[in-house]
């Protein structure tokens, strides 16, 4: 396999060369530190722009479109996470 091509073992083949990648911008406006890809075959990828060789999240489009979901309704809210925490310790 080239290095380009990153294999998961339940979701198929990401190949990082052909993949179409956008860096969505951070909050204040400036370019974010992560990319996400998108290929051919459906699955969708995430990266740190910084490290584009290094660990990607490979996600399928039902699980890429979970995430995006649950990050639009503020599941993944940094005060909304550490008040479950406090709650499951109690």
């Amino acid at each position: 396999m080239g290095e380009n091509k990153r294999e998961h073992p339940l979701k198929g083949e990401f190949d990082t060369a052909t993949a179409r990648w956008v860096r969505p911008d951070a909050d204040d406006g400036t370019p974010g530190e992560l990319e996400i890809g998108f290929a051919d075959n459906g699955l969708v990828a995430m990266r740190r722009f910084d490290d584009s060789d290094g660990t990607i999240l490979i996600y399928t489009p039902e699980e890429w479109e979970a995430f995006v979901e649950g990050v639009r309704d503020g599941e993944l809210d940094l005060s909304v996470l550490a008040e479950d925490a406090r709650e499951s310790g109690e």
